[in-house]
């Protein structure tokens, strides 16, 4: 596998980054069409950057990065990995390398936002405007591998949610790191 800079990339290793993003996430969480998808990828590669996690010309998987903040904030959006080719490190792979590239532009910190849309934590379907903090702390997996899980294990920690994001009891759970060493 090489990581590699997705913009450097031919127009059919594109055309499967936006393949990823219609295939990649469960609905309808992800992107409904491959036009919508298209635009995604330009606009990712147009505002910031991103890498692709490639074996020869398959694309594995692949992350951008947004600037926020004038670039003291760095947004991982998105990453999406191969179903087939998933728990074998190269998400995590894919993550060292936009940490990398957000710090070489100034970052200060990492945040992203992961939706669950599909009913996976302790935050869905629930009234989270009663207790903001409370619903942070207890906030858990109800066994469906949400991936604020997988963000967890790389050092995330929630830094808050918006409810209803997505729809009724569709929460956006928002995560940061510092990018200090």
């Amino acid at each position: 596998m090489k990581i590699t800079a997705l913009i450097t990339q031919p127009g059919a290793v594109r055309r499967q980054a936006a393949d990823l993003l219609v295939e990649g996430f469960d609905h309808p969480r992800g992107w409904s069409s491959l036009e919508a998808a298209t635009r995604e990828v330009e606009q990712v590669l147009r505002q910031g950057f991103a890498f692709a996690a490639l074996e020869d010309s398959l694309l594995l998987g692949w992350i951008g990065g947004l600037s926020q903040y004038d670039g003291r904030v760095w947004e991982l959006h998105p990453l999406v990995v191969r179903p087939d080719r998933r728990l074998r490190g190269i998400g995590g792979s894919l993550v060292a390398a936009f940490e990398e590239e957000a710090r070489r532009r100034g970052a200060l910190t990492f945040t992203l936002g992961t939706d669950d849309d599909c009913g996976d934590t302790s935050i869905s379907g629930v009234n989270l405007y009663d207790d903001v903090p409370r619903h942070i702390e207890e906030l858990h997996d109800l066994g469906r591998k949400h991936p604020f899980l997988f963000y967890r294990r790389l050092g995330y920690v929630v830094t808050g949610i918006m409810p209803d994001a997505n729809g009724t009891g569709k929460p956006d759970i928002y995560m940061s790191k510092s990018a200090r060493l």
